[in-house]
C-alpha cells in the first residue's frame, strides 16, 4: 500500500526522505546553543570542564590549556561552567537565529 498525503496525492520514497530531512533541519535550528568563553589566566588546567562537557565542545591540549575545539556543539547546558572550581569558564546563550545562516 502506497502512503498518501492529506491532499490525496501519493507519496514517493523521495518525498518521505525530503520531509524527514526538512524536519531534522528544523529541529537542529531550534536546539539551544551557547558560546563558551575561557579565561586563560584563571584556568589551572584541571580538565574538569572537559570531562563534564556532554557534547565534546572542549579539549585539553598537551600543554594543559583548555580550548573550545567544537563551538558549534555547545548546547548551553553549563556543565563546564558549574564544575569549574576557578570560575575560568563562562557560557552565554546564543539565539538560534544567530546560529543558522
Amino acid at each position: 500500500m502506497q502512503p498518501q498525503r492529506r491532499s490525496g496525492k501519493r507519496v514517493s520514497e523521495l518525498d518521505v526522505v525530503e520531509i524527514a530531512e526538512e524536519k531534522k533541519a528544523r529541529a537542529k535550528r531550534r536546539l539551544p546553543r551557547g558560546h563558551v568563553t575561557i579565561f586563560p589566566n584563571w584556568c589551572k588546567g584541571c580538565g574538569l570542564c572537559v570531562e563534564f562537557c556532554p557534547t565534546g565542545v572542549l579539549e585539553q591540549g598537551s600543554d594543559g590549556r583548555v580550548i573550545v575545539a567544537h563551538p558549534e556543539k555547545c548546547t548551553a547546558c553549563r556543565w563546564c561552567e558549574l564544575h569549574c572550581p576557578d570560575f575560568a569558564i563562562f557560557v552565554t546563550d546564543v539565539e538560534p537565529e544567530e546560529v543558522v545562516k
